[in-house]
């Protein structure tokens, strides 16, 4: 592959990042991709370093694919920009000044949904023949055909296109993410984007950050079926999901997962994620981040519950000397439930 030439739309004679891309678009990108946008920054001002995709692969022990991956993310940003020749091959990189943390720019750039997460979009019929052509993509689809068993459908390809071309996930880890979840004993493909749109979400670019998340699903998804009483079985979808979301979308430790399972088993008798889910979904939103903060949220529960009650208003007459009845609310919830 040719080299490049590097440009600079910025003033000369300094290597320096900039405050606004450590504060709103550094944390918003997988690591992978700024150590390609600091290399350009080394490289501007040592002309030593060799300035071609295949170089600075070398140098971060990456692929081609994933510098290339790396500067169309930037390119979106619009922090680069990108100068390729009729034939689509890379000539010269433009680094663009990076606007100021109070402009339009900077501030799209702080919303993850916009930055991490593109929208999906269709693939024309000249786009899925130039996919076709690439080895690697080749190889990517034949080996997810293997793990799902059939052919794929080209709904199906346009999905496993849009994890590789829009999600910039490499052909390694998609090939991990449908192993993954055929292991887990979904084919489902709407599933298995399911769990790419939340890798993508939590920055998730290689395999080893994927296996060292899927580790921690693994082992909290046994614990929560446990608690359960699920012993005899994995967690069908609808579970996964929920499941999903209490370790990494509410970012709970295993141990208050564990603490709403109980609480629903003591109420209900039977397991039910959906009861569960709104006892965590409550704890979300009071920012609930340890079994001190559960207990203080159940005093002030209960001391709110006690003034609510209203003050017995009792007069020394035959009819009131009898023993006045306490009805416990949550007792009567709970047999409301069980009934149904």
């Amino acid at each position: 592959m040719s080299s490049f030439v590097l440009k600079n739309e910025s003033s000369a004679g300094i290597t320096g990042i900039s405050n606004t891309f450590l504060d709103h678009y550094m944390p918003k990108a997988n690591g992978e991709y700024v150590k390609v946008y600091l290399y350009l920054l080394r490289a501007l001002h040592h002309p030593s370093l060799e300035l071609s995709v295949a170089g600075v692969a070398d140098a971060l022990d990456h692929t081609e694919n994933d510098i290339l991956r790396a500067l169309k993310y930037w390119e979106k940003q619009k922090i680069i920009k990108l100068e390729c020749d009729s034939s689509n091959t890379l000539q010269g990189i433009y680094l663009l000044d990076i606007p100021p943390a109070d402009t339009e720019s900077a501030a799209s750039a702080a919303e993850p949904a916009a930055s991490t997460v593109p929208p999906r979009r269709s693939y024309s019929r000249n786009e899925l023949a130039q996919f076709s052509g690439q080895a690697e993509c080749r190889q990517l689809l034949f080996v997810c055909e293997q793990y799902l068993k059939k052919s794929l459908s080209p709904s199906e390809i346009e999905t496993l296109l849009y994890f590789y071309d829009q999600l910039h996930f490499s052909a390694d880890l998609i090939e991990y993410l449908v192993e993954y979840c055929v292991c887990k004993g979904s084919r489902s493909i709407h599933y298995i984007e399911t769990v790419a749109l939340a890798w993508a979400e939590a920055g998730i670019a290689t395999v080893s950050q994927a296996k060292e998340r899927t580790t921690t699903y693994m082992r909290g998804s046994f614990a929560i079926m446990k608690a359960f009483g699920l012993n005899d079985r994995n967690p069908v979808d609808p579970e996964m999901k929920y499941i999903e979301k209490w370790l990494h979308t509410y970012d709970f430790t295993l141990d208050l997962i564990l603490e709403a399972c109980h609480r629903t088993m003591d109420r209900l008798h039977k397991p039910n994620f959906e009861y569960a889910d709104r006892i965590l979904k409550n704890w979300n939103a009071n920012k609930v981040h340890t079994m001190n903060d559960i207990q203080a949220l159940d005093q002030a529960h209960q001391k709110r519950s006690v003034q609510k009650r209203p003050a017995a208003n009792v007069r020394s007459t035959g009819f009131t000397n009898f023993e006045q009845r306490d009805y416990d609310f949550d007792e009567l919830e709970k047999q409301l439930l069980q009934s149904q």
